[in-house]
């Protein structure tokens, strides 16, 4: 792990923080990877609906390119060939 920039210096003042200090700061950077997390995935559902092509990264860490079927609240159905993959919105990419 890197300890230069802002990681650094939370790796170095975490030893001088408070038990209550140190809980701010956790759910702090909670909220801000939560919010994130959320915008991307209305960025990424604003971009898909059904017969938009995209691609995945599968179980065994190969790009899948597949048609999308169906979006759902946090997931899309993307047809493979003839196998339809429930995933994440969060981890599908639009094909060019």
């Amino acid at each position: 792990m890197r300890m230069d920039g802002i990681v650094g210096i939370i790796q170095s003042t975490k030893l001088t923080m408070s038990e209550e200090e140190l809980t701010d700061c956790v759910t702090m950077l909670t909220n801000e990877l939560k919010y994130r997390r959320e915008t991307n995935l209305w960025k990424i559902k604003g971009n898909i609906g059904r017969g938009t092509v995209v691609s995945f990264i599968n179980n065994e860490g190969t790009r899948i390119s597949g048609e999308v079927t169906k979006v759902k609240t946090k997931k899309a159905l993307v047809l493979v060939g003839n196998t339809s993959w429930d995933v994440p919105i969060g981890r599908l990419s639009v094909c060019r």
